[in-house]
Formats: C-alpha cells, structure tokens, sequence
C-alpha cells in the first residue's frame, strides 16, 4: 500500500514539473539551451577576433573538428592546422544567420546553425551557404565543445528568366 502511496505522490510531483503549455515548454528549452549556445557565440567571437587562447579554451582536449571532408580529432590538432587558417578566414568574411537552434539534454547540448557568409579571402570572393553543427558536453560545470561540424557551398548566381 506504501508503494503505491509514494508512487502516486511522485507522479503528481513530476507532472507538476512540466511545463504546463508548448510555450512553456519552449521557454524552458531556450532557457536551459542558452548557456551552451552561449559557449558555441563565445567560440565563434573568439575566432572573429583571432583569440587563441579564449577559442581553444572553450573546446575539449577530445574534440572532434569535421571540416571540408576532413577531420582533427584532438583540440592540439586543430591549433596546429586549421585554428589560424579559420581566425584569418574570418576577418576576411561577413557571416549572417539564416536559423538557430539549440537543445539540452542533461550534460549534453547541440547548436545547429545555418548562415550565409560573404567576404573575400585569399583574394577570392565568397558568397556561400553553410552549416555548423556543434556538440557540447558540461564537463566540471562547464560547457565544452566536443564536435563541430561544419559545411558550406557556393551560391550561384540564378539564372535570368528570359
């Protein structure tokens, strides 16, 4: 009898928990999201201003860095190949969004994002759509970028309607 008791009492509590409308339960998922969309706009403003440092700081030593059909799977194998290449791509380029979101599910987050970029680099012009994946994981506390993954493609110029 005691059990069911208990039970009973600990589904009114975790009903009591929920939020009680889709925009609730929305709001709460912006909320809880936000300190680890946080972390992704921080290592995004780290590259734009050529941070080291505060960018590098914002990964886990194991991250996993898939870009242009290529993959570094260590924070010290991004330094010492694309981490400058990326910072240099940036002051370069203009990035707008196009979509944001993001999602936690207890020590884990993801940050979708799409964009459009426009800019010049290595005296070449780019007008390209791209993507970007990232994984978070809280480590001590903390939210950590494990995994990105990032792509783009050129936008043609549309053809004339004749």
């Amino acid at each position: 009898m005691n059990r069911y008791i208990i039970f009973g009492l600990a589904t009114i509590l975790l009903v009591g928990c929920q939020p009680s409308s889709p925009e609730a339960a929305k709001t709460q998922q912006v909320e809880t999201s936000k300190p680890a969309a946080d972390t992704v706009d921080a290592f995004h403003a780290a590259l734009a201003a050529g941070d080291t440092k505060q960018a590098l700081a914002l990964l886990a030593d194991d991250v996993l860095i898939y870009e242009d059909g290529g993959a570094e799977k260590s924070k010290d194998e991004y330094a010492a190949h694309h981490l400058e290449a990326d910072m240099a791509f940036l002051k370069g380029v203009k990035q707008s969004a196009v979509a944001h979101s993001a999602q936690v599910n207890g020590d884990v987050a993801w940050v979708m994002n799409q964009g459009k970029t426009t800019g010049t680099y290595k005296d070449k012009a780019i007008n390209s759509a791209s993507t970007e994946t990232v994984v978070l994981r809280r480590i001590d506390g903390e939210w950590k970028i494990v995994h990105i993954h990032w792509s783009s493609a050129d936008i043609k110029p549309k053809a004339p309607v004749t």
